[in-house]
């Protein structure tokens, strides 16, 4: 394999990695129960308050500091496949957790 064909492939790579993260957050109903506070007692009860994180626009639902979210705010949770299923506190009706 050539330098050229093996630079091709790893452009395809990352561009299938893309076109899957974007899949994959297009799935978002951008309903913002996930950035408001909750807190699970000791029997495993999940209670949501009506505190929003500082950055969600709560009239609109979306996030004020979106592309930086993770660096900005160090308790912003990235959703993942591979997480969003452990996560008892994730709204029941979260665009994540449907099947597409």
């Amino acid at each position: 394999m050539n330098e050229n064909s093996k630079g091709q492939k790893a452009g395809e790579q990352m561009a299938e990695t893309k076109k899957s993260s974007s899949d994959w957050e297009s799935k978002c109903k951008q309903c913002g129960f996930c950035c408001f506070e909750k807190f699970e007692n000791d029997n495993g009860s999940i209670f949501y308050t009506q505190t929003p994180c500082r950055y969600l626009d709560v009239a609109a639902r979306k996030c004020k500091v979106y592309k930086r979210r993770f660096s900005i705010n160090p308790e912003c949770i990235q959703l993942t496949q591979e997480l969003v299923p452990s996560l008892k506190w994730l709204h029941p009706e979260c665009g994540y957790r449907e099947e597409k």
